[in-house]
């Protein structure tokens, strides 16, 4: 019986552990800069702002591949316009994430099953 208390306690105290695991990193294939400084700076640059916006929607087509049964629809995902904002927006908030993070919440909002989204 007592190395069944230990065994919970141990159990317990190890949980925070196994929480953070989730927040691993991830290999991403993108670009050589992702920080959100490169994002704001491609704003005048219609070419290269198109190139962050379609590799994100590409990273969104991936979670979709990977994840069948959570699929985020296309009649939710923004278009590129309301996706530049919403990159905008996350980069005022998190200037020192990379904006590929944005990718990820953007999934964690759209995603209809909120239980199994990735973390960054």
């Amino acid at each position: 019986m007592r190395f069944l208390i230990t065994l919970l306690i141990l159990f317990i105290c190890f949980i925070p552990i196994l929480a953070e695991a989730k927040d691993e990193p991830v290999a991403i294939y993108s670009f050589a800069d992702t920080s959100c400084g490169t994002w704001v700076k491609s704003g005048s640059n219609e070419l290269g702002r198109a190139q962050y916006l379609y590799w994100l929607r590409g990273f969104v087509s991936g979670y979709n591949f990977a994840r069948p049964n959570n699929q985020i629809s296309l009649n939710t995902m923004p278009d590129q316009e309301t996706l530049s904002l919403y990159i905008d927006k996350y980069c005022r908030e998190n200037p020192l994430k990379p904006f590929v993070g944005a990718a990820f919440k953007l999934i964690e909002e759209l995603a209809p099953n909120k239980e199994t989204q990735p973390t960054q």
